[in-house]
């Protein structure tokens, strides 16, 4: 199956879209709106609407649109080469040096920190656009989208409707978050419900990981994980293999071709993501924030020694690792399956 556009054309927004896009440049807001809202779209249109405004006024004026990741940063290349802007104005958080522009858009502002935050609202000196949602708030201790708001003294604005996430999906991941009318937002019905499979050990989970995306022939998929590295995932007892690196490792000895991101030890990001390829993408569950692929892949979902702090700094991002399907999910596991996913009723997903 082709990979499904997600840079949509004017004429397939809705109602609350176009609103978004007629609001002036001049003006700052901030937007709210779920995964697969359209956030991120919205916020190229915005520059390129800038880069347009600029042009028929023939008045040059400086513009930077940031982001939270470098793997979105990847992501969405093919998008700001479609609108004709300039790859280096598209900044991802750990590299900007705060320089004023005129105009400053920033996609999942919910995960910049206060410091950030008031860093972007003094370099704009003409307007900022922001976009978020703080259900997908993937780092604990940062403020909310209302938070931010209140504190830039900023109008906001709400996106109403999901368009990636079929109801089908949607049913079962609102039992994870804190968002109850998910559901009610997204506009595809969806044909396959999410699967909960159990295996006798971890490598099983990605054999069967690897046959399913030979058998199905799918071209546009990814393999989510909480952590990066080997010694991260240690922390926690018998964790090692939960991480892209010990993964990637094992798809390599099963001479299964694929593609990984993730952060080393020393805190070097190691990367050879191409999303204009058809390989699967290894990454972790923060990395994942603002894509989305055809079917996703969480595995080892039985979290030995589960507890308080898991809960507290891991449900978030596993929601956003959820929600970055647009047909297919599944979750794995080879042991007592995650608290996070009991008390789902058994009818909202397949074995």
């Amino acid at each position: 199956m082709a990979k499904e556009k997600w840079l949509i054309d004017l004429s397939e927004m809705d109602e609350f879209q176009r609103q978004i896009l007629e609001l002036s440049t001049e003006d700052s807001y901030l937007i709210r709106g779920c995964a697969g809202s359209g956030k991120t779209i919205l916020a190229l249109r915005r520059a390129h609407d800038i880069k347009i405004k600029s042009i028929a006024e023939k008045k040059p004026v400086s513009f930077t649109l940031l982001v939270y990741t470098k793997a979105l940063r990847s992501f969405i290349k093919s998008g700001v080469l479609e609108l004709g802007l300039d790859l280096n104005q598209v900044v991802h958080y750990d590299v900007w040096d705060e320089s004023a522009v005129d105009y400053i858009v920033v996609d999942e502002v919910q995960d910049f920190d206060k410091e950030k935050i008031e860093a972007v609202r003094n370099a704009a000196n003409i307007s900022m656009m922001l976009y978020g949602d703080s259900h997908q708030q993937v780092y604990h201790g940062k403020m909310s989208t209302e938070e931010i708001a209140d504190f830039l003294k900023l109008p906001q604005k709400e996106l109403l409707r999901n368009y990636r996430l079929p109801k089908t999906i949607a049913s079962f991941v609102s039992h994870v978050s804190d968002d109850l009318l998910l559901e009610n937002k997204c506009v595809k019905l969806g044909t396959e419900k999410p699967r909960i499979i159990k295996f006798a050990t971890w490598q099983q989970e990605l054999d069967f990981i690897m046959n399913e995306i030979r058998t199905r022939n799918l071209t546009d998929t990814a393999i989510l994980l909480p952590y990066n590295t080997k010694s991260a995932a240690n922390y926690v007892p018998r964790n090692v293999h939960r991480n892209v690196e010990s993964v990637s490792e094992y798809l390599d000895s099963q001479g299964f071709s694929h593609e990984f991101k993730m952060r080393d030890d020393n805190d070097w990001d190691r990367s050879d993501l191409d999303f204009d390829s058809e390989l699967p993408k290894v990454l972790t569950w923060h990395s994942a924030k603002g894509l989305q692929f055809e079917a996703v892949f969480m595995p080892f979902c039985e979290y030995p020694y589960h507890d308080d702090w898991f809960v507290e700094n891991y449900k978030k991002p596993l929601y956003v690792g959820l929600t970055r399907s647009y047909k297919h999910l599944y979750l794995t596991h080879s042991g007592n399956v995650s608290p996070f996913f009991k008390k789902i009723p058994p009818f909202k997903y397949d074995n």
